[in-house]
């Protein structure tokens, strides 16, 4: 009988081991800033450059949008790097509003710092 208590207490404590308790590395939903890090970050471009391009002109600059969303008269186009994401929204031809995030879907406070490192990798992330 001692033995089969023991091995009943055993397998839970390595069961109850294999349990997790410990905080994700991060949330979706936390109000926790981003963290900007790129292999080529390139030259911070000023969000106030990017507002008022047209199409043509944010495809010069960040190359092909990797997401092209339609909503009633508003589009988001969605960039990439390796240290981030841009989202450039369309009020008609033209941007009106933009919002970087890092690869862990928190929101970046220095989006400059975003768009140059688009710029800089166009079509190659």
């Amino acid at each position: 009988m001692n033995r089969a208590f023991l091995a009943a207490v055993l397998a839970s404590l390595f069961v109850g081991g294999c349990v997790s308790t410990s905080a994700p590395e991060y949330s979706l939903t936390g109000n926790e800033a981003g963290i900007f890090r790129s292999n080529n970050a390139g030259r911070p471009i000023a969000v106030s450059q990017i507002k008022g391009m047209t199409e043509p002109q944010l495809t010069a600059m960040f190359g092909a949008a990797r997401l092209d969303r339609k909503d009633a008269s508003s589009r988001l186009l969605r960039y990439k790097s390796d240290g981030c994401t841009l989202f450039v929204y369309m009020n008609g031809p033209r941007a009106d509003y933009v919002e970087a995030y890092d690869p862990q879907l928190r929101p970046l406070i220095n989006i400059d710092a975003c768009a140059g490192s688009v710029a800089a990798q166009r079509g190659t992330v």
